[in-house]
């Protein structure tokens, strides 16, 4: 049967809290809760670039699905583009086969559930990523609630860790929420509307047929995952579904906030981790109807890394409000001389060096070892450049040590100040590289760095947005390591 083979998150650092976030703006709009954090998306990071970073993690855990993937599924409701198609992006940073097809889904924020009900019905193998950064108004309660992270998901490409055993999608004309495609925020309706007759209404319906497909009673689930930013409204639908025994996932509105589209498998991996064989799991999501799925929990649960503990502990407290419609470009700030200019982007150069600027890929001579990038056909060595042919040689996840490291205060950025330096990546490449993450000041040389995708610049004349790789503090070795 196919099932889930690997699910990882991925939730940026900054932790915006609720408390500064209602100090800045309680005066215009006074709100209700200001207890725990939400994920505040760096400058330089997108969907695209939380999808890359969780479908990095996810292919980690099944080294050999990357080659085995036959379909790549992203799904959002902020989307980078309208065109060009987004997924295609993500495929080149992630290097997998070419005859892997490529979609883009959105339009409700079960689209990420929505996809993963699809691969799962089809056992083809294939890696689902949904990745959301929600718009809200400022000052109102909906930019409180929802935040930004990603998800991935590997189908049918190994053992599974939860097998599928049915699912059921429901449509319904029900718009509780709404962005026109020439507006940047969104707008919610009421509440008490959305609660009543959408949640309670249509989730437990989803819920019966899938129930029904799997051949199981309510009494048969032992955790039930659904994203909910109504307080209260997930225990209803329990109670209205039947679902007396089985444990509420944790909505981590306190850790994280909503993160949309990637929300209901964001609480799916940390349910994941009280889990034991045999256990069940219902994960549910509301949007333009609903969908529910019911799942297996097999032996290799045992297994599953508490990494989605770790993200959501992982973060640094940002007390500052204004770094929010900064970072969206909601609000007009002075930039300076060095920030008035264009991004140029030769699209035809662009495509004949994807491999290298979006996978991160070298060169390395088969002969004396050298890694190089940019790649080259010339090999180097103490007696000078020859030519000989030169092998791929990906440097995403080697990794690398800073060499010399600067905190340049002068130079633009949009979180000063810009940090960059030159990496030493094993294999004796060299490359001038910017660091990124609201840490990186503190980077020093010696010091160990991991690479991840992230934006380059941004040409806000046209909205295009140029991705390449950055450096970033390598976690520390484990005790136990």
């Amino acid at each position: 049967m196919t099932g889930i083979t690997a699910l990882a998150i991925h939730l940026p650092r900054l932790r915006l809290q609720r408390a500064a976030m209602a100090a800045a703006m309680g005066w215009l709009c006074p709100r209700g809760e200001t207890r725990g954090t939400r994920t505040l998306a760096y400058w330089d990071e997108d969907p695209i670039t939380m999808a890359v970073a969780a479908a990095r993690a996810c292919l980690a855990q099944v080294p050999e699905a990357r080659t085995a993937v036959r379909a790549l599924t992203f799904a959002t409701t902020t989307p980078v583009f309208a065109e060009p198609q987004q997924a295609a992006l993500v495929h080149a940073a992630l290097r997998l086969p070419e005859a892997t097809r490529t979609q883009d889904v959105g339009g409700t924020m079960r689209c990420g559930l929505l996809a993963l009900h699809a691969a799962l019905e089809s056992a083809e193998p294939a890696l689902l990523t949904a990745a959301d950064m929600p718009l809200n108004t400022p000052g109102g309660i909906a930019e409180m609630r929802y935040a930004d992270g990603g998800v991935s998901a590997l189908v049918g490409c190994g053992p599974n860790l939860l097998t599928y055993r049915g699912g059921a999608s429901l449509s319904a004309p029900f718009i509780e929420r709404y962005r026109a495609a020439d507006r940047p925020l969104t707008t919610d309706w009421e509440e008490r509307w959305v609660r009543e007759e959408g949640f309670l209404d249509l989730v437990p319906r989803a819920i019966a047929e899938a129930l029904g497909k799997a051949q199981l009673s309510a009494a048969d689930i032992d955790h039930f995952a659904l994203p909910c930013v109504i307080p209260g409204a997930a225990k209803a639908v329990a109670q209205a579904a039947g679902l007396s025994r089985a444990k509420l996932a944790q909505p981590l509105d306190l850790e994280c906030g909503d993160t949309g589209a990637a929300h209901a498998l964001v609480m799916l991996a940390r349910a994941m981790e009280d889990m034991r064989p045999g256990e069940r799991v219902l994960v549910a999501q509301f949007g333009q109807g609903a969908t529910a799925l019911v799942l297996e929990a097999t032996d290799a649960i045992s297994a599953f890394p508490s990494a989605a503990s770790a993200a959501l502990a992982d973060g640094i407290a940002e007390p500052n409000y204004l770094k929010l419609p900064i970072f969206r470009g909601l609000m007009p700030w002075e930039r300076g001389l060095r920030g008035r200019f264009p991004v140029n982007e030769a699209l035809t150069t662009a495509y004949r060096n994807a491999e290298a600027l979006l996978g991160f890929v070298g060169s390395r001579s088969p002969e004396t070892g050298q890694v190089q990038f940019p790649p080259s056909r010339l090999a180097v060595a103490e007696t000078g450049l020859f030519a000989e042919t030169q092998q791929p040689w990906p440097l995403a996840d080697l990794g690398g040590t800073v060499a010399t490291a600067t905190a340049d205060r002068l130079a633009f950025s949009r979180s000063p100040p810009n940090c960059y330096g030159l990496i030493d990546i094993p294999g004796g490449a060299r490359l001038m590289m910017d660091f990124t993450d609201p840490d990186a000041e503190r980077l020093s040389p010696g010091d160990a760095v991991r690479f991840v995708f992230r934006i380059k610049d941004l040409d806000e004349r046209t909205g295009f947005r140029r991705y390449f790789w950055k450096a970033v503090a390598a976690p520390a070795p484990s005790a136990a390591a």
